[in-house]
């Protein structure tokens, strides 16, 4: 059998290499096909995956020459793959059909459920004294079901079995035990049980039988043509079964990636010794185990494809002696100088700040790799995050690099327009999510791609913004029409107030809105018609879903082809026609449940690219490098707990529960790992890369690349960062800039004549503390966009209650009578019936009415002797200056000593009484003045005798003074002093800014330091030229 097995070394291309190998006769003694085209058509060549198949086709046709001929049938040794495309043996097998991915997902997440529903909670608390975290929700049963899932693949494969798990558990863990065992009862009993009922199978049991069968057939029968089983590294039973079977062939063959020639016999022994856990983290402890099991000899292994160039072959040995098992590390004290100076000579190192820069040092290196236009370079990461920034930074070079883990299904137009269409469809609440709907780009409703941009920003401006309600895609045409009637009025009291954006929108654009506004509601209403359905299954669904979304695609001839198109729209197909497929399990879920359900079923799709993208760079995880060669290899993320990730332990078996059950050790996993990085030093051009920080944190090296750098010595080491510190040195010339002058803060300075000359009382404290917002308001004629559509919250009941109180002022109500409160009530009553507040927000708000008026009475009652005025509006006019001041006072009461008492409603803290005394604040103190100038409508002029704010809290109302007789430090100040000084202070000020050369400055006197939320602080670019300068604000109590 030796002659049969084969090996070829890290240093060797392996795929074409086994091409020529083949092609030659070296591989299959007696078979050398030459120049007949018919003969390679005889021969079979099992791969690990189709990756792997694809580029072997390529290298036959290469190593070819481009001669025309049939060749051979190249078969993927997987569970997902057509049983007719895999072996001979599978015509008349009889196996039972196998079970869709798609329905076992959910007759999976189905048992879940009833396992967590037939769990009793006072179990579960009595285990840790809380509830464990379990599947409550119909998207935890789908997440939880694809992990057992995996489990459940990796038994098969493994040709293992949790039958006898029962007696696994010590007493030291019996509590918890119990609760793992009965949710693997879902494995051991229910599943088989699931599976007879349904005549079905799984897909790793029929490849289980079905590589049975074929061993059996090869066996017993042999092969006509050629058998080779190449690249695999998996020592599962059935498996090595499968191998041995070829292995024993006249005309079969085994074809080893690297195993290791180097390390002495001394060495190998060690790799996976018993009890040595960290020995199965050895590159070669996949091999040795497939090698014991088919009873070959290291030794007995022959190479393929020569002897590597002597910088390889040195390499090589480097790197031999530096994964060595930790039981011969004594032997690196004689590694010094032994491989010599060329085995690391075409390797460099990389040791970035930042992942940022390790992305960016990536590919340069690999752009210069690229220079020579025959070369081919490759970046191998497990560190997916690592990989897109690399895809990224390519692409300034015009390099749209081949990124073999393609897209999330999720992430692509299509996803997303599912995505959002379920969530405006059954979860209405979130204006977000119908901006997102409106203005995705696959969303036509009929409409041409520009009318229906237009229409989506009319419906946004006009019924998304300003509004206040639940928004509602079913409803969002009622509102629009609404909206856009007030805002139409013929009637100027009846006409809406809106922001001047709203303002400008077209009679076109607004007809486009209202045509949007309509046939999204119809695209939407089957799918919305299943709101409030608490038990639902995929063919209630699926149909409407599909339905929506074609029509949600739908251009202006009627044809939804967008939504299928190019690769990410073919993946959508496949994914919807997976789940019209899918029959009904009993698994349901609540309508509201829908988008966490297909999130959870979308989760493992992916999009991958057909084509143009480059086919000389190529991205790859650790999985999909494997039997990939190119001329320049970058290994990136080489960190500890990145590559490798660490012998993460299973979601439901424990270490020594595995090897019970004869699973592999979770450290086989960082064996595979290292043997990855072991074929990739093979490369003619290595490049070694890592982050030292990586999330925010230091790293540690990756312990490959601790021990290569431990023997190659402290000089080689140096060799190797000072060859990566080229990389670094471009990738930092890249974006270095000169000195770049500081940003000055905005100071722009209008002409006299566009400066404004009136202004309110409110905006006088803008101008003392953002003196460029009112540039921006005033003289640029800016508005900050409206709000999206929102819930009543605190402003909306402050207007409310506001506006109860001024009519019950306006009306007169008597509020020394007996039943005065319950006057109030009626009134207010009838105030929130027309706000028509929805019944949650109504049943939250009444008794807080119901409080503040016994409050409101019980303070305003005996206070017969003065008169109310409520919403007085006037103008003060400085001649001298040639400036108005507009106020508008919430209330004004003439005591009965003739003196006037201001009072401004208030629902929240701010401004506070000491901002308002020191004039930061100064409405009140500039309403005083106007009072005592008689600029009120219907007030004669008189003093002031207090400014008072009144707080509608949430447990009633409560008084402010302005006015003080000093104390602990602070002045005495009357209303009328206080009056006096702000209408000087604003004299000056408006003085100040009418000077053509005063510039108006962003964040003269800012209320908060680093608070940046402010309309125009975007605008002034204040995050930007504030950096580094002293911002602190004027808080509580700050000092004019």
């Amino acid at each position: 059998m030796s002659a049969t097995v084969f090996s070829i070394p890290p240093a060797r291309p392996f795929l074409p290499t086994l091409a020529a190998a083949l092609l030659s006769g070296e591989l299959v003694p007696g078979f050398a096909p030459g120049g007949d085209p018919l003969a390679l058509a005889g021969a079979t060549i099992h791969v690990p995956s189709r990756r792997a198949a694809r580029a072997l086709a390529a290298a036959l046709g290469e190593a070819m020459g481009g001669r025309s001929a049939i060749l051979p049938a190249i078969r993927v040794l997987g569970a997902d793959e057509d049983p007719s495309l895999r072996f001979d043996a599978a015509a008349g097998l009889g196996l039972l059909p196998v079970m869709d991915p798609t329905e076992r997902h959910l007759r999976l997440a189905r048992l879940v459920r009833q396992w967590r529903r037939l769990t009793a909670l006072e179990d579960l608390k009595a285990l840790g004294g809380a509830e464990p975290v379990l599947p409550s929700s119909p998207a935890d049963a789908l997440w939880l079901a694809r992990d057992l899932a995996a489990l459940m693949d990796e038994v098969e494969q493994e040709g293992a079995s949790l039958s006898g798990i029962e007696t696994l558990a010590p007493d030291d863990l019996a509590d918890w035990w119990r609760l793992t065992l009965a949710f693997l009862s879902i494995v051991t009993r229910h599943w088989p049980r699931t599976l007879a009922e349904a005549g079905l199978t799984t897909a790793a049991r029929a490849h289980e039988a079905l590589l049975a069968a074929e061993t059996r057939r090869l066996t017993e029968q042999g092969s006509t043509g050629p058998v080779v089983v190449a690249g695999v590294t998996s020592s599962a039973p059935p498996l090595v079964r499968f191998m041995a079977a070829v292995a024993a062939l006249p005309n079969g063959a085994l074809v080893l990636p690297g195993l290791d020639r180097d390390l002495e016999p001394e060495g190998f022994a060690a790799i996976g010794e018993e009890g040595d856990a960290a020995a199965s983290g050895h590159p070669q402890d996949g091999l040795k185990r497939l090698l014991q099991a088919l009873g070959v000899a290291r030794e007995d292994v022959r190479p393929l494809g020569g002897e590597p160039p002597a910088p390889l072959r040195a390499r090589e040995a480097l790197v031999s002696d530096a994964m060595r098992p930790a039981r011969t590390t004594e032997r690196w004290a004689e590694a010094p100088g032994r491989h010599g100076p060329q085995a690391l000579a075409a390797v460099s190192l990389v040791e970035a700040e930042d992942e940022r820069q390790e992305a960016l040092a990536v590919a340069v290196a690999m752009r210069e790799a690229l220079s020579d236009p025959n070369a081919r370079a490759g970046f191998v990461t497990p560190d997916r995050s690592l990989a897109r920034r690399v895809v990224a930074e390519l692409a300034r070079f015009g390099i749209e690099a081949n990124d073999s883990a393609g897209r999330p299904l999720a992430a692509t137009a299509p996803g997303t327009l599912m995505k959002a269409a379920v969530e405006a469809a059954l979860c209405p609440g979130d204006p977000i999510v119908l901006v997102e709907l409106l203005k995705h780009p696959l969303a036509r409703l009929g409409l041409g791609a520009g009318e229906a941009r237009r229409g989506a920003r009319t419906l946004e401006m006009l019924a998304l913004r300003g509004t206040v309600g639940l928004p509602d895609a079913m409803t969002l045409a009622t509102v629009f029409g609404e909206r856009r009637r007030a805002l139409e009025a013929s009637v100027e009291e009846e006409r809406l107030r809106i922001a001047r954006p709203v303002a400008l929108l077209s009679q076109t654009e607004r007809d486009l809105g209202g045509t949007l506004a309509e046939r999204l509601a119809e695209a939407l209403r089957p799918l919305a018609a299943l709101r409030g359905a608490e038990r639902l299954e995929l063919p209630d669904l699926v149909p409407v879903l599909v339905g929506a979304l074609e029509a949600l695609a739908r251009d202006p001839e009627g044809d939804a082809g967008a939504l299928y198109a190019e690769e990410a729209g073919q993946a959508m197909a496949g994914f919807l026609s997976a789940l019209a497929g899918a029959p009904r399990t009993g698994f349901t879920f609540a309508a509201r449940d829908v988008p966490d359900v297909l999130a959870a079923l979308v989760a493992g799709e992916t999009v991958r690219p057909r084509g143009g993208l480059s086919s000389r760079a190529f991205v790859w995880g650790a999985l999909e490098a494997r039997l990939q060669s190119v001329d320049r290899i970058v290994l990136g993320g080489l960190n500890e707990g990145t590559w490798p990730s660490g012998a993460r332990g299973d979601a439901f078996l424990s270490r020594p529960m595995r090897l019970s059950v004869a699973l592999p050790a979770p450290e086989r996993r960082i064996g595979l790992a290292a043997h990855d990085v072991w074929m990739a030093m093979g490369a003619p051009q290595v490049v070694l890369t890592r982050a030292r920080r990586a999330g925010g944190a230091p790293s540690v090296p990756s312990r490959w690349l601790q021990r290569l750098l431990a023997v190659a010595g402290p000089a080689e080491a140096e060799r190797l960062r000072a060859a990566g510190a080229v990389f670094l040195a471009h990738a930092r010339g890249l974006d270095a800039a000169g000195p770049v002058p500081r940003v000055a803060p905005p100071a722009p300075v209008p002409p006299r004549e566009k400066r404004p000359r009136s202004f309110s009382v409110t905006e006088v404290e803008t101008l003392i503390r953002d003196p460029y917002a009112v540039h921006a308001r005033r003289i640029l004629k800016l508005e900050p966009l409206p709000e999206l559509m929102r819930s009543h919250g605190a402003r909306d009941r402050g207007s409310l209650l506001h506006e109860v109180l001024a009519q019950a002022v306006i009306g007169g109500l008597d509020l020394a009578a007996p039943d005065a409160a319950a006057t109030l009530l009626a009134l207010a009553r009838d105030l929130f019936d027309k706000a028509a507040l929805p019944p949650e927000v109504d049943a939250l708000w009444w008794p807080r009415m119901e409080a503040l008026a016994r409050d409101f009475v019980a303070v305003e009652g005996p206070r017969r002797d003065r008169r109310r005025v409520a919403e007085c509006g006037g103008t003060l006019d400085l001649a001298d200056l040639g400036v108005s001041l507009r106020g508008f006072a919430d209330r004004i009461d003439r005591l009965a000593d003739g003196r006037l008492e201001i009072r401004d409603y208030k629902t929240g803290s701010q401004p506070s009484v000491k901002q308002a005394r020191s004039l930061l604040a100064p409405q009140l103190p500039l309403e005083a003045a106007m009072a005592e100038a008689g600029a009120f409508e219907g007030i004669d002029p008189a003093p002031v005798a207090d400014l008072l704010y009144v707080r509608l809290r949430e447990r009633g109302m409560a008084e402010e003074r302005l006015a003080t007789e000093g104390g602990r430090g602070e002045p005495a100040r009357s209303a009328p002093e206080l009056g006096a000084e702000a209408l000087f202070r604003f004299r000056g000020l408006a003085a100040h800014y009418l000077s053509p050369d005063t510039p108006f400055r962003s964040r003269a006197r800012p209320f908060k330091g680093g608070d940046f939320t402010g309309d125009y602080d975007h605008l002034a670019r204040a995050r930007e030229w504030s950096v580094g300068t002293e911002d602190g604000g004027e808080g509580e109590g700050a000092g004019a």
